[in-house]
């Protein structure tokens, strides 16, 4: 090595490859990197095991609460097209489950707490979710497409929604546990170790970074793409006319 010349050795370093500080710092952060992704698929697995359980048949059933549904109402019900409205039901049905028979709840208005009964609706689809359904050509034509808005946003979505919600009424019945779930403390306990493990050395943030185009694709479906260039070329008057008063 001491013997070497000036050429010969540079060409000696390039042969050898010799890293860098800043590129062994870039591989350490590369591998830290490529364990939180294997973890983030590990707790993941998990997550999805821990969502298809066991259960076991429970004997007797045990009443818990009552649930509440919607049926044909009694005119429809003695109707022609009985089975015809009961098969959209079927698709469009929700089921709500609360401990008060009266499902009443407590609701600030204007300053005050005033009870009044919970607030359900027939099952609305968005437009790909509507096309896996599977409907008949004379089923669609009691859907249509309605601009709702969001709990959390004020922007507002395109849903399909059932245009004839009249043909349906509530009923409530007793709420009857015929099956429980089967314990399974190693799945549990695998779950919570690594929820400790992340917690204790703050690796969320960076795992969310690494994870974050997963999200993406869900805002897009619900927003759509955002328009490009909006404002490009506009003068100001013109910009406030639209925002404040829609004058295009």
């Amino acid at each position: 090595m001491d013997k070497l010349l000036p050429d010969e050795l540079q060409y000696y370093i390039d042969t050898m490859r010799i890293r860098t500080a800043r590129r062994r710092l870039r591989v350490v952060k590369t591998e830290k990197d490529k364990q939180l992704i294997q973890l983030d698929k590990r707790i993941r697995a998990l997550w999805r095991q821990d969502r298809h359980p066991e259960y076991v048949p429970l004997e007797p059933p045990v009443k818990k609460g009552y649930k509440r549904f919607f049926i044909l109402r009694d005119d429809v019900a003695r109707g022609k097209q009985a089975s015809f409205f009961q098969g959209i039901l079927d698709k469009i049905n929700t089921v709500q489950y609360f401990h008060r028979k009266d499902f009443k709840v407590k609701k600030r208005q204007k300053g005050k707490k005033v009870i009044v009964v919970k607030e359900q609706k027939l099952q609305t689809f968005y437009p790909d979710e509507f096309n896996k359904l599977k409907l008949t050509r004379d089923e669609k034509i009691f859907f249509e497409k309605r601009m709702v808005p969001t709990g959390w946003k004020t922007r507002e979505v395109p849903r399909i929604v059932f245009t004839e919600p009249w043909r349906f009424v509530l009923q409530i019945r007793p709420h009857l546990l015929t099956h429980v779930r089967k314990a399974n403390p190693e799945l549990d306990s695998q779950i919570q170790e690594l929820e400790n493990y992340m917690d204790k050395y703050h690796l969320r943030p960076r795992m969310r970074w690494l994870t974050q185009s997963r999200h993406t694709s869900w805002n897009k479906k619900l927003f759509g793409p955002k328009e490009k260039y909006q404002y490009q070329k506009k003068p100001l008057p013109q910009l406030l006319q639209e925002t404040y008063y829609n004058i295009e």
